[in-house]
Formats: structure tokens, C-alpha cells, sequence
């Protein structure tokens, strides 16, 4: 079974939005805790930034099976989590990434691409 990773990150809080921003940082984490439950996901790990000067305060790491993680990002409950974050956070987005053992596979794209370039 391939993993696959997404990042969902998110940039400052909506002034006056700081209480709605706790509680909907809450409910993504009580969905993540549940996803990692049904076993749609392996784990997922929340990390907020230390000031930096950047629009990335925060973000979190969902890894499982490369489909299952893939099709979360149009699942209806997920829609509607990235829409309350939205509702209180600016420069929300939904990244696709690479971890782990999906690094090597990447790399290995990564070379056959270039070795195409050289010919």
C-alpha cells in the first residue's frame, strides 16, 4: 500500500475571530481523531509556527493510503471542516505531499524525468 500525505496549513487568524478559530482548530482535530479511528488515515500530526514573517501559521500532516488520503480532499465532511477554517483563518490551503517511503518514489521520477531532458 502506496502513503500519501496532505498538508492543510493555514495563515493568521480574521481579527475577531480568535475564539471561532479555537474552537474550529477543536473540531478538525476531534475529525482528524476520528478519521485515524475508522482507519482512513494512519496519523496525522498539528503543528503551529512560532512567529516567522511568513503567511503559514500552522498546519496539519495527514498520512495514509495514497487513494484514501487523495479522496478526503472532496469527501463532503472535509469540504465542510476547510470551510469553517476558512470562515476564521486567511491563506487556508490543501497541499498534496510526499513523506517517508513516497519520497523514494518521487526521486524516482524525479531522475527518470531528467534522464528524459538529456536525450
Amino acid at each position: 500500500m502506496t502513503k500519501g500525505s496532505l498538508i492543510v496549513g493555514w495563515g493568521e487568524i480574521i481579527p475577531g475571530r480568535e475564539k471561532a478559530a479555537q474552537a474550529t482548530l477543536q473540531h478538525a482535530m476531534q475529525y482528524c481523531v476520528r478519521l485515524q479511528q475508522e482507519g482512513k488515515i494512519d496519523r496525522f500530526e498539528v503543528v503551529v509556527l512560532e512567529p516567522h514573517g511568513s503567511d503559514l501559521n500552522g498546519f496539519v500532516l495527514i498520512t495514509g493510503d495514497k487513494e484514501t488520503v487523495a479522496r478526503l480532499r472532496v469527501e463532503d465532511e472535509f469540504v465542510e471542516v476547510m470551510v469553517g477554517v476558512q470562515l476564521v483563518h486567511r491563506n487556508v490551503r490543501v497541499v498534496g505531499a510526499y513523506t517517508g517511503a513516497g519520497l523514494q518514489s518521487l526521486f524516482k521520477m524525479w531522475d527518470e524525468q531528467e534522464e528524459k531532458l538529456l536525450v
